[in-house]
């Protein structure tokens, strides 16, 4: 595999990137913020599930949304949000032995809250090769794709983006880090259709198992 040797520092989305999508996990997820939407705004479940996928799709998260509209308190949201039980999650072996395998600085940059990006990386057996993660609270809740909150994390972090490569489940989050110099890989899970614009992805693959597979086949890191 080529165009990695340069990579110093490497990126990590964490749901759907460092696990697999769980649809019961995401489920779980959805239903208590349509659960929230709906006391906090106090509307009816159908109403409340059509305004969280319309905020999620105007402002990159439900909570973005619900700050710039009812000026929330987004403390209260992560919580509730995220009171599930991750632990159906399996740990991947693969993955393990993966991360500790890849050589240079590791980093989760996701939209997810602290508490549980921590969690879910200590349940995962993980944590131990990340040197930092930057959640939605670094970003003052700006989510990705917003490219200030790429400055701030690179920022916060020490991250040289020319020497660094992004992992996303996401395309157009990788429109940012594309733009400001970074390398990309795009995981599209079993739908393998490209974005209209794909100029911004570098490489692909189904899922991270299977970028390592090819990864450590074709290279001596």
């Amino acid at each position: 595999m080529q165009h990695f040797d340069h990579i110093k520092t490497w990126v990590f989305d964490l749901d759907n990137t460092l696990y697999d999508a769980d649809t019961e996990l995401f489920r779980l997820v959805a239903d208590r913020m349509t659960d929230f939407v709906s006391q906090f705004l106090k509307i009816d479940a159908g109403e409340a599930n059509r305004i969280r996928k319309h905020y999620y799709h105007t402002y990159g998260t439900t909570l973005r949304g619900l700050m710039e509209e009812h000026s929330l308190d987004p403390t209260g949201f992560l919580q509730y949000v995220h009171d599930i039980d991750y632990t159906t999650v399996t740990p991947c072996p693969v993955t393990q032995e993966g991360l500790a395998r890849l050589s240079g600085r590791k980093v989760v940059f996701t939209n997810a809250p602290r508490h549980f990006a921590v969690a879910m990386l200590d349940h995962l057996g993980i944590a131990q090769h990340f040197d930092g993660v930057f959640a939605i609270e670094d970003a003052t809740y700006l989510p990705k794709p917003n490219i200030e909150t790429y400055h701030t994390c690179l920022a916060r972090h020490g991250i040289d983006p020319a020497a660094a490569c992004m992992f996303e489940d996401m395309a157009v989050n990788l429109k940012p880090a594309h733009d400001l110099g970074m390398t990309t890989v795009w995981f599209h899970g079993k739908q393998a259709e490209q974005p209209e614009d794909a100029a911004h992805i570098h490489h692909k693959a189904e899922k991270l198992t299977h970028w390592f597979d090819a990864y450590f086949k074709n290279s001596n890191p």
